[in-house]
Protein backbone atom coordinates (compact mmCIF):
# COMPACT_ATOMS: atom_id res chain seq x y z
CA UNK A 1 0.00 0.00 0.00
CA UNK A 2 2.99 2.39 1.06
CA UNK A 3 4.63 1.70 -2.68
CA UNK A 4 1.12 2.75 -4.31
CA UNK A 5 0.60 6.03 -1.80
CA UNK A 6 3.91 7.04 -3.05
CA UNK A 7 2.94 7.90 -6.53
CA UNK A 8 -0.15 9.54 -5.59
CA UNK A 9 1.34 12.11 -2.97
CA UNK A 10 2.52 14.71 -5.09
CA UNK A 11 -0.92 15.66 -7.00
CA UNK A 12 -0.38 18.54 -8.86
CA UNK A 13 2.52 20.39 -10.62
CA UNK A 14 3.66 23.26 -13.00
CA UNK A 15 1.62 26.01 -13.77
CA UNK A 16 0.25 27.57 -17.10
CA UNK A 17 0.56 31.00 -17.53
CA UNK A 18 -2.76 33.28 -18.98
CA UNK A 19 -2.71 36.49 -20.12
CA UNK A 20 -3.58 37.90 -16.51
CA UNK A 21 -0.89 35.81 -15.24
CA UNK A 22 1.72 37.65 -17.67
CA UNK A 23 -0.02 41.12 -16.92
CA UNK A 24 0.17 40.30 -12.93
CA UNK A 25 3.75 39.48 -13.56
CA UNK A 26 5.23 42.27 -15.48
CA UNK A 27 3.46 44.22 -12.95
CA UNK A 28 5.90 43.41 -9.99
CA UNK A 29 8.74 42.91 -12.23
CA UNK A 30 10.98 45.34 -11.50
CA UNK A 31 10.28 44.15 -7.34
CA UNK A 32 12.35 41.09 -5.41
CA UNK A 33 8.82 39.28 -5.68
CA UNK A 34 9.39 36.25 -7.63
CA UNK A 35 10.22 34.03 -4.41
CA UNK A 36 6.83 34.45 -3.73
CA UNK A 37 5.36 32.28 -7.10
CA UNK A 38 5.34 29.15 -5.34
CA UNK A 39 1.73 28.35 -4.36
CA UNK A 40 0.37 31.08 -1.59
CA UNK A 41 3.40 33.06 -2.22
CA UNK A 42 2.37 37.25 -3.11
CA UNK A 43 2.48 36.43 -6.65
CA UNK A 44 0.01 33.71 -6.76
CA UNK A 45 -2.32 35.56 -4.01
CA UNK A 46 -2.90 38.64 -6.75
CA UNK A 47 -4.26 35.84 -9.72
CA UNK A 48 -7.65 35.40 -9.60
CA UNK A 49 -7.54 31.98 -11.13
CA UNK A 50 -3.90 29.79 -12.00
CA UNK A 51 -3.53 26.74 -13.87
CA UNK A 52 -2.14 23.46 -12.70
CA UNK A 53 -1.31 19.59 -14.05
CA UNK A 54 -2.89 16.49 -12.28
CA UNK A 55 0.87 14.92 -11.23
CA UNK A 56 -0.93 11.30 -10.30
CA UNK A 57 -3.87 8.75 -10.68
CA UNK A 58 -5.41 9.96 -7.15
CA UNK A 59 -8.48 12.05 -8.86
CA UNK A 60 -9.17 9.67 -11.59
CA UNK A 61 -12.15 9.20 -13.41
CA UNK A 62 -12.74 13.08 -12.82
CA UNK A 63 -9.41 14.42 -13.19
CA UNK A 64 -7.02 12.24 -15.28
CA UNK A 65 -2.77 11.86 -14.67
CA UNK A 66 -1.62 14.74 -17.05
CA UNK A 67 -5.19 16.91 -17.08
CA UNK A 68 -4.17 20.41 -16.92
CA UNK A 69 -6.78 22.19 -14.48
CA UNK A 70 -7.99 25.68 -13.82
CA UNK A 71 -8.26 26.28 -9.67
CA UNK A 72 -10.28 29.41 -8.35
CA UNK A 73 -9.04 31.80 -4.87
CA UNK A 74 -11.34 30.66 -2.59
CA UNK A 75 -11.72 31.35 0.97
CA UNK A 76 -12.18 28.65 3.50
CA UNK A 77 -16.03 30.08 4.43
CA UNK A 78 -16.99 29.39 0.58
CA UNK A 79 -15.58 25.68 0.37
CA UNK A 80 -18.58 23.36 0.25
CA UNK A 81 -18.85 19.42 0.17
CA UNK A 82 -17.98 17.57 -2.99
CA UNK A 83 -15.63 20.91 -4.02
CA UNK A 84 -12.12 19.84 -5.44
CA UNK A 85 -9.36 22.02 -3.74
CA UNK A 86 -5.80 22.64 -4.06
CA UNK A 87 -3.93 22.64 -0.98
CA UNK A 88 -0.18 22.15 0.57
CA UNK A 89 0.90 19.76 2.95
CA UNK A 90 3.14 19.76 5.93
CA UNK A 91 5.84 19.50 3.45
CA UNK A 92 4.86 22.19 1.18
CA UNK A 93 3.58 19.76 -1.53
CA UNK A 94 0.60 20.45 -3.55
CA UNK A 95 -2.30 17.80 -3.66
CA UNK A 96 -6.12 18.05 -5.17
CA UNK A 97 -8.84 16.23 -3.42
CA UNK A 98 -12.32 16.31 -3.31
CA UNK A 99 -13.90 17.69 0.36
CA UNK A 100 -15.60 15.18 1.92
CA UNK A 101 -15.96 16.70 5.46
CA UNK A 102 -16.89 20.17 6.63
CA UNK A 103 -15.54 21.97 10.14
CA UNK A 104 -17.60 20.46 13.00
CA UNK A 105 -18.59 17.10 10.84
CA UNK A 106 -17.96 13.48 12.01
CA UNK A 107 -16.89 11.31 9.06
CA UNK A 108 -16.22 7.54 8.74
CA UNK A 109 -15.67 5.22 6.17
CA UNK A 110 -17.79 1.82 6.31
CA UNK A 111 -16.62 -0.91 3.67
CA UNK A 112 -15.36 2.07 1.19
CA UNK A 113 -18.58 4.56 1.51
CA UNK A 114 -18.25 7.94 3.34
CA UNK A 115 -20.41 8.54 6.06
CA UNK A 116 -21.15 12.12 6.97
CA UNK A 117 -22.69 12.78 10.50
CA UNK A 118 -24.74 8.93 10.04
CA UNK A 119 -25.50 9.76 7.28
CA UNK A 120 -24.06 7.36 4.38
CA UNK A 121 -22.89 8.61 0.61
CA UNK A 122 -25.25 7.06 -2.07
CA UNK A 123 -23.07 4.88 -4.76
CA UNK A 124 -24.07 3.04 -8.17
CA UNK A 125 -22.87 0.77 -10.32
CA UNK A 126 -21.16 2.38 -13.78
CA UNK A 127 -19.71 -0.02 -14.77
CA UNK A 128 -15.63 -0.21 -15.50
CA UNK A 129 -12.24 2.05 -15.90
CA UNK A 130 -8.97 1.58 -16.45
CA UNK A 131 -6.42 3.67 -15.09
CA UNK A 132 -3.24 3.88 -17.62
CA UNK A 133 0.02 2.32 -15.83
CA UNK A 134 3.23 3.86 -16.18
CA UNK A 135 6.45 1.55 -16.11
CA UNK A 136 8.65 4.48 -16.45
CA UNK A 137 7.22 6.02 -13.30
CA UNK A 138 9.72 6.87 -10.02
CA UNK A 139 7.42 4.20 -8.84
CA UNK A 140 6.68 2.00 -11.96
CA UNK A 141 2.97 0.97 -11.96
CA UNK A 142 0.75 -1.44 -13.80
CA UNK A 143 -2.55 -0.52 -15.79
CA UNK A 144 -5.81 -1.46 -13.39
CA UNK A 145 -9.37 -1.85 -14.33
CA UNK A 146 -11.28 -0.90 -11.27
CA UNK A 147 -15.33 -0.81 -10.60
CA UNK A 148 -16.37 2.48 -11.72
CA UNK A 149 -18.98 4.03 -8.92
CA UNK A 150 -21.38 7.54 -9.12
CA UNK A 151 -21.34 9.08 -5.67
CA UNK A 152 -23.84 11.37 -4.13
CA UNK A 153 -22.49 12.62 -0.86
CA UNK A 154 -24.77 13.74 2.23
CA UNK A 155 -25.62 17.30 1.94
CA UNK A 156 -25.14 17.56 -1.84
CA UNK A 157 -26.62 17.71 -4.93
CA UNK A 158 -23.16 17.06 -7.01
CA UNK A 159 -22.97 13.78 -8.54
CA UNK A 160 -19.21 12.42 -8.84
CA UNK A 161 -17.73 9.24 -10.32
CA UNK A 162 -15.05 7.28 -8.45
CA UNK A 163 -13.02 4.33 -8.30
CA UNK A 164 -12.51 0.89 -6.20
CA UNK A 165 -10.20 -1.25 -6.77
CA UNK A 166 -11.09 -3.98 -4.39
CA UNK A 167 -11.41 -4.41 -0.59
CA UNK A 168 -8.56 -2.78 1.36
CA UNK A 169 -7.66 -2.22 4.56
CA UNK A 170 -8.59 1.47 3.93
CA UNK A 171 -12.46 0.78 3.08
CA UNK A 172 -12.79 1.25 6.75
CA UNK A 173 -11.76 4.29 9.09
CA UNK A 174 -12.69 6.70 12.06
CA UNK A 175 -15.00 7.54 12.93
CA UNK A 176 -13.51 11.19 13.59
CA UNK A 177 -14.66 14.72 14.39
CA UNK A 178 -13.60 17.62 12.42
CA UNK A 179 -12.23 20.75 14.75
CA UNK A 180 -14.02 24.91 13.53
CA UNK A 181 -11.07 24.78 11.09
CA UNK A 182 -10.53 21.02 9.79
CA UNK A 183 -11.36 19.61 6.31
CA UNK A 184 -11.55 15.92 6.00
CA UNK A 185 -10.51 14.98 1.84
CA UNK A 186 -10.59 11.91 -0.09
CA UNK A 187 -9.61 10.97 -3.60
CA UNK A 188 -11.87 9.57 -6.14
CA UNK A 189 -9.78 7.01 -7.04
CA UNK A 190 -10.29 5.51 -3.32
CA UNK A 191 -7.67 3.19 -3.11
CA UNK A 192 -4.92 4.77 -4.74
CA UNK A 193 -4.93 8.22 -2.63
CA UNK A 194 -3.01 9.36 -0.02
CA UNK A 195 -5.45 11.33 1.19
CA UNK A 196 -7.11 12.63 5.16
CA UNK A 197 -7.00 8.88 5.82
CA UNK A 198 -3.33 8.91 6.23
CA UNK A 199 -0.97 11.11 8.44
CA UNK A 200 1.69 13.06 6.83
CA UNK A 201 4.38 10.62 7.79
CA UNK A 202 5.14 8.84 5.33
CA UNK A 203 3.27 9.85 2.74
CA UNK A 204 -0.60 11.08 3.38
CA UNK A 205 -2.66 14.57 3.67
CA UNK A 206 -3.61 14.04 6.57
CA UNK A 207 -6.49 16.54 8.07
CA UNK A 208 -6.28 19.51 6.27
CA UNK A 209 -7.01 23.21 8.33
CA UNK A 210 -8.17 26.33 6.74
CA UNK A 211 -4.51 27.81 6.39
CA UNK A 212 -3.47 24.94 4.11
CA UNK A 213 -6.31 25.89 1.45
CA UNK A 214 -4.80 27.01 -1.41
CA UNK A 215 -7.42 27.28 -4.61
CA UNK A 216 -10.72 25.31 -5.46
CA UNK A 217 -10.72 23.77 -8.75
CA UNK A 218 -12.71 24.56 -11.94
CA UNK A 219 -13.99 21.46 -13.53
CA UNK A 220 -13.36 20.91 -17.19
CA UNK A 221 -16.69 20.98 -19.33
CA UNK A 222 -15.98 17.37 -20.08
CA UNK A 223 -15.23 16.14 -16.64
CA UNK A 224 -18.49 14.09 -16.34
CA UNK A 225 -18.06 12.34 -19.38
CA UNK A 226 -14.94 10.91 -19.24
Amino acid sequence: MIRRLRRASADVSEWRMTTAHRTALALLAAAPLLAGCEDGGIIDQLLPERGFTVASTSMEPTLPRGTRITAERVTPDEVARADILVVRDQRGESYVFRVIGLPGDTIELREGVPVVNGTAAEQASRGTYTVAGDEEDEVPFPAETMTRLSETLPGSDARHDILDLRETEVDNFGPVTLGKSEYFLLGDNRDNAADSRFGPEPVGLGIVRSEQILRRVILPADADKR
